[in-house]
């Protein structure tokens, strides 16, 4: 061996007195010496972990809640595609379809991230793919505002509260971003509660749900978990007050008012979701997807509306810079 590539290694000149062996040994020392150290890896964060069942640990995953809302929005973005103008029946059955697959997710956050206080992290996902589903949800082009249809269908569903023994959340679909705003809060004030607290993982919860709670009628944060059989209850007001038995909502308070440089300060996880092309298929796209016979020129035959297509059974044929309505 010779002494310039034993220096080239930081090796002592006195290694080049001891064996080969020996000689080896130090240079494979130095080369290890000179790589960087390996990051510890992460431990996996399985069901035994977290203190729960396979069944619970699943009803948290988030992919598999995320394909299933994103199939009906993918549903409602195709039939909107198909149909704009006439398929708004179907569309609204899509809509109140994805109000009701939003209960099982939110179900499962209340009974492990608040009744069994652990899996804060999953379940804050949970709660962000919920509300990230519902705005590419709105970003579907339909002829009838999406808010205004679950509004009117004033759909509902109950959600068990783990905190007394009939406590129970009246969801509605009226108010779909209070529903998982409700969630969250309770979710956040337990594990504010909690002694082995992750403060940087807690900051950017109230983070993501500072954003995602954006536009409810009932709750902002540091929020109240009000009773709806409260007389006192008022659905119309932020003016509300906890209901009996729920967690303390003091030590989230505190992060969120005395803390909030912090949290305001970290970067937000919320999506911006681009409206989708809408097509008025009676009279735009290619013939083989018209929704009405396909002509270039105004019916001949129309004897009411002035070309507009209301009379001579042609309804709404060849008409092509309509006013979409």
């Amino acid at each position: 061996m010779s002494t310039t590539s034993t220096k080239k290694r930081g090796l002592s000149p006195a290694v080049l007195n001891v064996g080969p062996a020996a000689a080896a040994a130090a240079v494979a020392a130095a080369a290890s010496a000179d790589k960087p150290a390996k990051k510890p890896r992460k431990k996996a964060v399985t069901a035994k972990s977290l203190g729960l069942t396979k069944d619970e640990f699943d009803s948290i995953k988030a992919a598999p809640i995320k394909r299933e809302l994103k199939r009906i929005v993918k549903k409602l973005a195709k039939q909107v595609d198909d149909d704009w103008h006439d398929g708004y029946e179907e569309q609204a059955e899509t809509k109140g379809e994805w109000f009701e697959a939003i209960q099982e997710p939110l179900q499962a956050v209340l009974d492990i991230g608040v009744g069994k206080k652990t899996a804060l992290l999953q379940c804050n996902e949970v709660l962000k793919i919920v509300s990230d589903s519902f705005y590419d949800l709105l970003a579907c082009p339909c002829r009838c505002d999406t808010k205004d249809d679950l509004s009117e269908m004033d759909k509902q569903f109950e959600l068990e509260l783990p905190w007394g023994e009939t406590a129970t959340y009246n969801a509605s679909s009226g108010y779909p971003i209070d529903v998982w705003s409700y969630v969250w809060v309770a979710l956040l004030r337990v594990h504010s509660n909690l002694g082995n607290l992750d403060e940087s993982l807690l900051l950017q919860c109230i983070k993501d749900a500072h954003d995602n709670m954006d536009g409810a009628e009932m709750i902002e944060l540091p929020g109240y978990l009000y009773d709806q059989d409260d007389e006192k209850y008022d659905i119309c007001t932020l003016d509300q007050r906890d209901g009996k038995n729920v967690p303390s909502g003091t030590k989230l308070a505190h992060y969120v008012n005395d803390r909030a440089s912090e949290w305001k300060s970290l970067p937000t996880t919320k999506k911006v979701h681009r409206m989708r092309r809408a097509i008025d298929r009676r009279f735009d796209g290619t013939p083989e997807r018209r929704t009405r016979d396909y002509h270039l020129q105004y019916d001949s035959d129309d004897s009411y509306g002035g070309g507009f297509g209301y009379g001579g059974g042609g309804y709404g044929r060849g008409r092509r810079d309509c006013t979409i309505m």
